[in-house]
């Protein structure tokens, strides 16, 4: 994982707590509910950060042979 994804992913699960548009009942309730937030945040900026690692990479290897020299 890289700091910036958990970094990210930290500020979104607090603005999803800070929103208070779900109110748990008890606190184990509300600790297994961010935590899930926190690793699907996490898994989804990992993903993005492959697609355009990939997209990138796509694209370097597409440019013509005669510019490849220059």
């Amino acid at each position: 994982m890289h700091y910036t994804t958990v970094k990210d992913a930290a500020l979104c699960t607090a603005l999803a707590i800070l929103s208070g548009f779900w109110k748990p009942y008890s606190a184990f309730e509300a600790l297994f509910c961010y935590i899930v937030i926190f690793m699907i945040l996490i898994s989804l900026l990992e993903t993005a950060r492959d697609w355009q690692y990939r997209a990138c990479k796509k694209k370097k290897s597409l440019t013509p042979a005669s510019k490849q020299g220059q």
